[in-house]
């Protein structure tokens, strides 16, 4: 049986909108996959301090991202009448029983701009540009909006969570001073202008995400896992550090998250002993994130109180 209706097109327009409208109602257009990631771009307004993100076209494999959760819902991405049918549907009916009022992510095409419903409060929006423009001046708390269409007017609404995506030539030839640092243009000076900025104006927002899509991790069964998706993968939160309650030791597997705490501890030593002369860890509250299929088991090693046991029963040997 066929899966697909090729004289779609040809029906009467008042038909293929019924259609449309109707199939606005066989799914939650917002929280199909729950807390999403998203890929963004950024472009610095004229104020200053306002940065104002926006997705970059599917069609561009170099420099869009066709992988953001809110390019799941098949009606924004099928052509400009399920998009127009959407967007009226959604008009009408807001965000339903969302606890959390949602947003609008401009999503650039070449044939022009349409929107995708996001949460600017819970989820993560990672940045990915080839510019990786940011605003010069820092005497003002950076914020990065997107449309919001919860009221009767266009207004804006802030991003909340912020990313970047780790890659281990980020310790390759790091600048002697975090002033040179910020003025690469690179995945690693945006994030340190970022840093900069919220220690500058004593914000702890937006918060601050590192993925890491490469690194092996293990549960920490204190920390309950927080999932996000973004089109196809599964991300959880972790921490850096990994101290096993079995052995308790620190492990770190395959050495990909050494690797990010070098990082973060070279932003650190950067800060203080630089010409801003930073007087706290500028890397503090950064949170982490790990590919959900780079678990691996708990530990199976000897425990402490295993090496205790054995150290005794040597001494009732005589050794």
């Amino acid at each position: 049986m066929t899966c697909s209706f090729h004289p779609f097109p040809k029906l009467p327009a008042e038909l293929r909108i019924q259609i449309w409208d109707a199939a606005c109602l066989s799914y939650d257009l917002y929280s199909l996959r729950g807390i999403g990631m998203h890929y963004i771009d950024l472009d610095p307004s004229a104020d200053d301090t306002t940065i104002l993100a926006y997705h970059k076209s599917t069609a561009d494999a170099v420099d869009g991202d066709d992988h953001s959760a809110c390019l799941v819902h098949a009606l924004l991405t099928t052509c400009k009448e399920s998009r127009y049918v959407v967007s009226r549907y959604w008009n009408h009916y807001r965000y339903g029983d969302m606890s959390v009022p949602p947003a609008m992510l401009p999503v650039r095409e070449i044939g022009g701009v349409w929107h995708a419903p996001v949460c600017p409060a819970k989820d993560i929006f990672c940045i990915k540009s080839k510019t990786w423009n940011t605003p010069d001046n820092h005497m003002g708390i950076w914020q990065i909006k997107i449309p919001d269409f919860t009221s009767q007017q266009l207004w804006t609404t802030n991003i909340q969570n912020i990313a970047f995506e780790f890659d281990k030539s980020w310790n390759k030839d790091l600048p002697k001073r975090y002033l040179d640092l910020m003025s690469e243009t690179s995945a690693r000076g945006c994030l340190s202008r970022f840093l900069y900025n919220r220690y500058l104006n004593s914000s702890t927002t937006p918060k601050i995400w590192i993925i890491v899509k490469n690194g092996q991790w293990t549960i920490d069964p204190d920390h309950p896992l927080k999932p996000f998706h973004d089109c196809d993968t599964e991300y959880v939160s972790v921490s850096e550090y990994f101290s096993c309650r079995h052995c308790r030791r620190t492990h770190d597997f395959d050495g990909v998250f050494e690797s990010v705490r070098s990082f973060t501890n070279s932003l650190d030593n950067l800060g203080v002993a630089g010409t801003f002369n930073l007087e706290s860890h500028i890397s503090r509250n950064i949170k982490f994130l790990a590919h959900r299929d780079m678990q691996i088991d708990l530990c199976t090693g000897r425990g402490p109180h295993e090496d205790e046991k054995e150290d005794d029963d040597d001494s009732d040997l005589g050794f």
